[in-house]
């Protein structure tokens, strides 16, 4: 029933959210200005030498097969998810790419949490390892998320690093978010894709992840709305603690709440 609510709110916020013809060209100027680094051996000691959290070492310690991460993401990831290193955590990261990023989170998490990767290519498939799963579909098929998810028994977060198309981010949005466990964490990574048109996106456009993710800050504050024309729908708000944004990063904490309380505490003054 809160599964089947939650998605009524979602769908009610992406009706009112369109696409637009893409732009290749614009992203393409885009992306070629950010700066992308591989390092050598020397420069990842010293990145390693100046890690400031449990991520950041792990990630610069790595010497497994490829991986992409952009140096700020670090800081994100062990403020949200630190909580469950050492932890039988269920991990499920959409983007499998090169199979670095999930032997990075096997360290992370440490020798309990179980990774689940889904990747479009077959050839990911490869990367199973120990405590590391690949699934092999369409991120964008929900019927194919469900069986990951069964398979899985539950998941405790989900990290989207997937194919980073507008559409695509909101889909899965939708299908695994009323699935994660009621103290977990959704994170949706490269949100950058949604200034960018070749991804569906563009600067405040209808249709992003970034836009589909700030309408779901109203139905958050659900118990405070005056208006008698809005429909008070309670599903989004009893599940999660917070959205947080950062650059090209949003971040689901979900919590099981009720109504707002405020408690006195003290004694009044004589």
């Amino acid at each position: 029933m809160k599964s089947a609510g939650l998605r009524r709110v979602l769908r009610k916020v992406l009706g009112v959210l369109g696409h637009r013809g893409p732009d290749s060209s614009a992203a393409a100027r885009a992306s070629q200005s950010l700066t992308r680094l591989h390092l050598d051996e020397a420069r990842r000691a010293e990145m390693l030498t100046g890690a400031t959290n449990p991520m950041e070492a792990a990630y610069y310690r790595h010497d497994g097969h490829r991986a992409y991460k952009w140096h700020h993401y670090l800081e994100v990831y062990d403020r949200h998810l630190s909580r469950f290193r050492g932890q039988a955590v269920h991990v499920l990261e959409i983007g499998i790419n090169y199979g670095g990023s999930l032997q990075i989170w096997k360290r992370y998490f440490g020798e309990r949490a179980i990774i689940h990767g889904i990747d479009i290519d077959p050839d990911c498939a490869r990367f199973a390892e120990e405590r590391v799963v690949p699934h092999i579909g369409d991120q964008a098929d929900v019927d194919f998320l469900g069986r990951v998810i069964r398979e899985m028994g539950r998941v405790d977060v989900v990290i989207d690093d997937g194919g980073h198309q507008c559409a695509d981010q909101i889909a899965t949005f939708e299908a695994l978010y009323p699935l994660v466990d009621p103290n977990g964490v959704y994170v949706c990574e490269d949100t950058r894709t949604s200034y960018w048109s070749a991804y569906g996106g563009g600067y405040r456009r209808p249709g992003t992840f970034i836009e589909y993710a700030k309408a779901l800050v109203d139905p958050l504050h659900v118990w405070y709305v005056e208006d008698d024309g809005i429909v008070r729908d309670e599903t989004l708000a009893r599940m999660t603690l917070g959205i947080f944004f950062y650059d090209s990063m949003v971040v689901f904490e979900k919590r099981r709440r009720g109504a707002p309380i405020q408690y006195r505490v003290g004694r009044d003054d004589p």
